[in-house]
């Protein structure tokens, strides 16, 4: 069993077609029937079935799809290893907004780390972080939603992500105690992601703010930005703020939004290299987010 003959199997699974799979592949059709023969000797079982024109997975095809899929996993994660050795480099996500929080300590705890590079992603949400790291992409990621589905990932709970509402400094609002949402009636209201499962759980919260006018802006850099320059209010996840605007805003807990589960979870790779260095960022991310409080 090879690598093309996996990429073949499942690149034929993803177009149903051999000669699509053969020009995707940029080899012959003969090729490709020739390496899927050779795949199913080795299985010796059917892989796919044939109805006149029409190609789809038998039930062993349909089995072997999450087989194929890790193996090749495994072909490209086993290729690092000579770079592993000599100098590994660990590639870290964020869901957006949690950099302005980790970033430092991230930094701070791979600069601790003798040989070690590091690559840093952000502005993924949690679903694109989440296949990153199933398939290599990245070694470990912050996110808002659990793994339970792969037994090659260790997932562990770090701490909540309360939502806040953000307000302009001397906003009529920034001296009231306690908030609620009939107080943000005729407010514009900047967000980030509106359409993400967060912000409809937040929406539900907003239909009793009457005459509200909305803005989905594109980061929460913007959002923050124009809530400092006094253009709305905002809500936003607690550590989504950057640190330069705290002497420009001023957030507010509302029970209602209290209510909703945020929480952050960190994702890694289960091998036993990037557990050392894991620990040793969740311990640095933790130990900030406590000392903070």
């Amino acid at each position: 069993m090879n690598e093309c003959q996996l990429e073949t199997f499942l690149t034929i699974s993803e177009y149903k077609s051999y000669s699509k799979a053969a020009e995707v592949l940029n080899v012959t059709q003969p090729t490709v029937t020739s390496r899927i023969k050779s795949l199913e000797e080795i299985l010796q079982c059917s892989l796919f079935s044939r109805l006149g024109h029409e190609i789809s997975l038998t039930e062993e095809g349909v089995l072997f799809t999450e087989y194929a899929k890790n193996i090749l996993i495994y072909m490209n994660h086993a290729k690092e290893i000579k770079q592993m050795v000599k100098k590994p480099v660990i590639k870290v996500g964020f869901s957006p907004g949690y950099s302005y929080s980790f970033i430092i300590e991230i930094l701070k705890a791979v600069k601790s780390t003798e040989n070690t590079n590091a690559q840093i992603v952000d502005h993924y949400d949690s679903t694109n972080l989440n296949e990153m790291l199933r398939s290599g992409v990245l070694d470990l990621i912050f996110t808002r939603d659990i793994l339970t589905d792969s037994q090659n990932i260790i997932s562990e709970y770090l701490f909540d992500n309360q939502l806040v509402v953000v307000l302009p400094i001397n906003h009529h609002l920034s001296q009231k105690h306690p908030l609620f949402i009939e107080d943000l009636h005729h407010e514009t209201i900047f967000s980030y992601k509106r359409n993400s499962s967060l912000w409809k759980s937040i929406d539900q919260k907003l239909i009793r703010a009457r005459d509200i006018t909305r803005v989905d802006v594109e980061n929460n850099e913007m959002l923050l930005n124009a809530v400092a320059n006094d253009l709305g209010i905002g809500i936003i996840p607690e550590l989504g703020i950057d640190s330069k605007y705290h002497s420009k805003i001023i957030t507010k807990r509302i029970d209602e939004l209290d209510q909703i589960q945020n929480k952050v979870y960190v994702h890694y790779r289960r091998n036993s290299q990037m557990e050392k260095l894991a620990k040793k960022i969740i311990y640095a991310v933790i130990q900030h987010k406590y000392s903070e409080e």
